[in-house]
């Protein structure tokens, strides 16, 4: 028996050394946990400093690149765009060349000058003869001109010379006409309403319906406003008072009003 117990003592003593240095090792595991976990807390708190850094910094970088595209359009507010002139037709002056062709192309008056600042060919390669020509982009030197011109393209409607159409358009940024161009089938859908709607810089729609104007500025808006339109009538003879035959599109709006 003495044997007995001797053997189960040592055997205690082997247990109870494998358990202080269990014991001890779960300390230093825990100590290392928690280091580690200060540490992940740090990183976490940087890392939220940095998203709040950097959606600010977005924020501000969104908000220098509208400010940058306002100003390049304003830059460009005396400007004109001119589609539909065949490829070489201007010569060696373009400035000369419009002066004689725009007043009897829209009509105006040649005794008050145009007062043409400078004008050439929108930059890159020569189209070849069965793609679209380039554009023609004029500066001139006051802005009401510009207006002028716009206005009297509105009024006539449709323009041509040598059998080709001629277009006028504000001069505007790449940025500006891909928001624009967002609006094309807002545009279809009012139009084929008999709805009144202009663009107004720098990429407002605004609609007239049934004597109130409302702006908007994104497609899904201006969808959700057609949505709420009544369905078109069966009969043409008897169209809803909105669907007015003489209703206008501004097609033409102010780039920005002279300061």
């Amino acid at each position: 028996i003495f044997h007995i117990l001797h053997k189960l003592s040592t055997n205690f003593e082997g247990f109870k050394t494998d358990l202080q240095s269990l014991h001890s090792s779960v300390n230093n595991l825990g100590t290392k946990i928690t280091a580690a976990e200060a540490r992940i807390s740090m990183i976490e708190d940087e890392n939220r400093l940095r998203d709040t850094q950097s959606q600010h910094l977005q924020s501000q970088l969104s908000a220098a690149v509208s400010r940058i595209d306002d100003l390049e359009n304003r830059s460009c507010r005396n400007n004109v765009r001119i589609l539909g002139f065949p490829e070489g037709v201007e010569g060696n002056n373009p400035c000369t060349f419009l002066t004689k062709v725009l007043p009897d192309l829209l009509g105006l008056d040649s005794s008050d000058p145009l007062e043409i600042e400078r004008a050439h060919c929108s930059l890159g390669p020569h189209p070849p003869p069965d793609k679209r020509p380039q554009a023609f982009i004029v500066k001139l030197l006051r802005y009401p001109t510009r207006e002028k011109i716009l206005k009297a393209a509105q009024e006539k409607g449709r323009s041509t010379l040598q059998g080709n159409n001629i277009s006028f358009y504000p001069d505007l940024s790449r940025d500006l006409q891909q928001k624009r161009q967002c609006f094309t089938e807002a545009h279809c859908q009012l139009l084929d309403c008999g709805i009144r709607y202009g663009m107004f810089y720098p990429a407002s729609l605004k609609v007239t319906f049934n004597g109130v104007t409302s702006a908007y500025t994104s497609p899904e808006e201006v969808a959700a406003f057609i949505k709420t339109l009544p369905p078109r009538p069966l009969d043409p003879s008897h169209p809803p008072p909105y669907l007015l035959s003489s209703s206008t599109v501004l097609e033409w709006e102010q780039l920005c009003p002279p300061s």
